[in-house]
């Protein structure tokens, strides 16, 4: 049985009992929404986020008129834009690439509006995974890379990572772990990357479902496909790097 809906689909008497006992239960006893969804977890997925307006953003875009921050960086790497490899363009593409260099990360990235480093305790009381996090690890996202379902309204299905914050808000946990809604300009409550607009078919303003799931959960598909990818151009950049850095011109005597 799905974990829980939210928007129009109707929901099992059952589960609306066993809802209204456990937010009873929260009352009295101080049971989270955090304790819900890993009761319900059976699956590997959380609960549905549906008919949220879903908006395009990408990797070195500039500043916005409803966002000052530009995108070469994200909210948890200061190098975003130079660890990519690049801007990517959401026109010059070759399939789900950026046409002029060779990605190296995974092109199927999304954002949400919660950043567990900036609000530790809406952390604590919200992601279901998180665990308290010792010193040196303090500013370590314990959110970035976590693996995000989205459904267009076609019934398509993409698969991406959550590798930045927004859009609007980076403080909305009881949205993105709970059943609040997005309410702020236009209602924006989740960014995909260009990439995963094209998979989609998405225009740039559509609504879609999406839900984060557990890495068991991902399916082959290119999401798979050009992070690995991206892995190996990492890699080889890496040692050409260090390839040049020991490389010294030979001397003639």
């Amino acid at each position: 049985m799905r974990v829980l809906a939210f928007g129009r689909e109707s929901i099992p008497c059952k589960l609306l009992l066993s809802t209204f006992l456990l937010f009873l239960t929260h009352s009295l006893f101080g049971y989270s929404y955090k304790d819900y969804l890993k009761t319900e977890n059976r699956d590997h997925a959380y609960p549905w986020h549906r008919n949220i307006v879903t908006t395009v953003f990408w990797i070195g875009e500039g500043r916005t008129p409803i966002s000052g921050a530009a995108c070469s960086t994200s909210a948890w790497d200061v190098h975003w834009r130079k660890n990519y490899g690049g801007l990517d363009d959401p026109i010059k593409r070759v399939g789900f690439l950026p046409r002029h260099f060779a990605a190296t990360l995974n092109p199927f990235y999304v954002a949400l509006p919660f950043n567990d480093v900036a609000y530790p305790d809406l952390a604590r009381k919200w992601v279901p995974w998180y665990k308290i996090p010792s010193p040196e690890n303090r500013f370590v996202s314990q959110c970035k890379g976590r693996w995000v379902e989205i459904r267009s309204k076609s019934g398509k299905v993409a698969y991406a990572q959550w590798e930045d914050v927004g859009p609007l808000r980076s403080d909305f946990a009881s949205y993105v772990f709970g059943p609040d809604r997005p309410h702020d300009h236009n209602q924006a409550g989740l960014d995909v990357s260009p990439a995963v607009r094209d998979y989609l078919g998405l225009s740039g303003m559509n609504l879609t479902d999406w839900r984060i799931v557990d890495d068991c959960l991902v399916p082959p598909g290119p999401w798979i496909k050009y992070g690995e990818q991206a892995i190996i151009y990492s890699a080889i950049k890496a040692r050409e790097k260090e390839a040049s850095s020991q490389w010294r011109p030979a001397s003639f005597q």
